[in-house]
């Protein structure tokens, strides 16, 4: 007597046939799916985008601050103001890996909204610091508060959305980035107005002032955000239904339990694997960019023509930033649409490397404010397309989140050494942090060039059955346990 393998609906309750599940990934209702999307989009996609503003807000008002007499202050010499910058990325980058591995045991939501209040807290109180080493002792506690949220939030996205969506999903994260940089300008901007108000400087009001909305946010993120789609208030038994089946369509690897478990192997599997290792490396060249453009882009249009006042050169970095989010997001749509990574990563580390070569060689105050342009065009998108493409060839949660973690550990310990690409005495051309960064930037191109040619060459292997002596003898769900090693799985390009 022929029997019906069958699981337990992890939302209802009732034991559902495999042959029906099968049913149901290929009769998904669209009409359904879209109500289900846009239901998500509203109640995820506005909160954590503001969160990652805020943080990056807080953790980068800093530069701004440099101009408002920060550095006098503190009595601050040669480089100290640079290893306060970059000291934040020491406890930083040490919480990475550990808060994506155990992010489903802390609950996500709570977790996420838990550490914005904290890191707000110690925003709102590095304005008080009289010396060097209390604005060490906050850059610090900064760190290790926001270290967790990056990673987390990119492993949160993957609970919810496919890898198809993920791109112009990731791209409100990375919006959040180029927010900052407008908002943190325009801010600078209307706060250099309270220099000398009530005994405090210009640079004291903006920390005072930017750091408390981080803690009004994550309070109202603790009660609304969900852990999970099963537990995703806003939608209904049947929504949340879809959104498992949406999973199991998506990839198929990813819908058993244990698939969906944390297990030593994966995180074994994950630090073994090469392509990771290569993610986090072009990660790493990637996010100097990133660091010395939200640090030290001030600096530089400063440098361009020193004759503008600090106000209006505070003005003149919000566009730049404006410019980088729509830059992202026409990238992001485009490559969710083509289903194509690697191309636009290429494609933006050569408009960067463009825009470098503008900011040295440029004698004209114009070509060079055009060149700063020409950098926030590629300044996300090298990063964003990695951090999006890594992950959504990771079937498997434990070695997703931690591969998510590596990347972003290894990606955002470029903080630490950036600062210096930069130094006072290389104004006003800063000829040796743009040469070191168009190196850098042509290496990403080459890495994002190997891993495309590898994952293109393995996809064609798979085709053609040349792995299939990997799955001889074994059972189907062992071999949908395999993961993206399984012969049967189709890297995404």
């Amino acid at each position: 007597m022929a029997t019906t393998k069958s699981h337990k609906s992890p939302l209802s309750g009732e034991f559902i046939s495999e042959e029906n599940t099968d049913e149901a990934l290929t009769t998904v209702d669209k009409a359904a799916e879209k109500i289900v999307l846009r239901k998500l989009d509203w109640h995820i996609l506005p909160l954590i985008t503001l969160i990652y503003t805020l943080a990056f807000l807080d953790r980068a008002n800093i530069g701004n601050g440099r101009l408002y007499g920060l550095e006098k202050d503190l009595g601050l010499k040669g480089n100290q103001f640079q290893t306060a910058v970059s000291v934040f990325f020491a406890t930083y980058v040490a919480c990475e890996v550990p808060s994506t591995i155990f992010l489903k045991k802390l609950r996500p939501a709570r977790f996420i909204s838990g550490i914005a209040i904290l890191w707000g807290i110690i925003a709102t109180f590095t304005g008080l610091v009289q010396n060097y080493e209390s604005l060490l002792a906050c850059r610090l506690l900064l760190g290790l508060a926001e270290g967790p949220l990056f990673p987390c939030l990119i492993i949160y996205l993957t609970f919810f959305y496919t890898r198809k969506e993920l791109a112009v999903r990731f791209g409100y994260v990375v919006l959040g980035g180029a927010l900052s940089g407008a908002i943190g300008g325009l801010l600078a901007y209307a706060i250099g107005y309270l220099d000398g108000r009530h005994g405090f400087r210009a640079w004291r009001w903006l920390l005072l002032i930017e750091g408390p909305p981080s803690v009004a946010i994550g309070g109202f993120g603790w009660f609304f955000l969900a852990d999970s789609p099963e537990s995703a208030w806003y939608l209904s038994l049947a929504q949340r239904e879809l959104l498992v089946i949406r999973g199991r369509r998506d990839q198929h690897e990813a819908s058993s339990p244990s698939a969906n478990a944390l297990h030593r192997s994966d995180i074994l599997a994950a630090i073994k694997d090469w392509k990771i290792w290569a993610f986090s490396v072009l990660n790493f060249l990637a996010d100097i960019q990133i660091f010395t453009y939200a640090y030290f882009l001030p600096t530089i249009i400063k440098a361009i023509n020193p004759a503008w006042s600090t106000v209006y050169v505070q003005a003149l970095t919000v566009p730049c930033y404006v410019w980088s989010a729509i830059a992202y997001f026409a990238v992001a749509y485009t490559s969710d649409k083509l289903q194509h990574r690697a191309v636009f990563g290429i494609l933006a580390c050569l408009v960067s490397v463009i825009g470098h070569i503008m900011l040295i060689a440029g004698n004209n105050v114009a070509a060079q404010y055009v060149g700063c342009f020409f950098i926030a065009s590629g300044i996300y998108i090298v990063s964003g397309i990695a951090v999006v493409w890594m992950p959504s060839n990771l079937p498997r949660y434990g070695k997703r989140s931690t591969a998510v973690g590596m990347q972003l550990m290894i990606g955002t310990s470029a903080g630490i050494p950036a600062p210096y690409l930069y130094p006072t005495g290389d104004t006003p051309r800063y000829i040796m942090g743009h040469s070191v960064t168009i190196g850098l930037l042509a290496l990403c191109a080459v890495i994002n060039g190997v891993l495309w040619w590898s994952m293109v060459d393995t996809n064609k292997k798979r085709a053609a059955g040349k792995e299939d002596w990997k799955i001889s003898g074994l059972t189907e769900e062992e071999i949908v346990g395999m993961g993206d090693s399984s012969p049967r799985y189709i890297y995404a390009i």
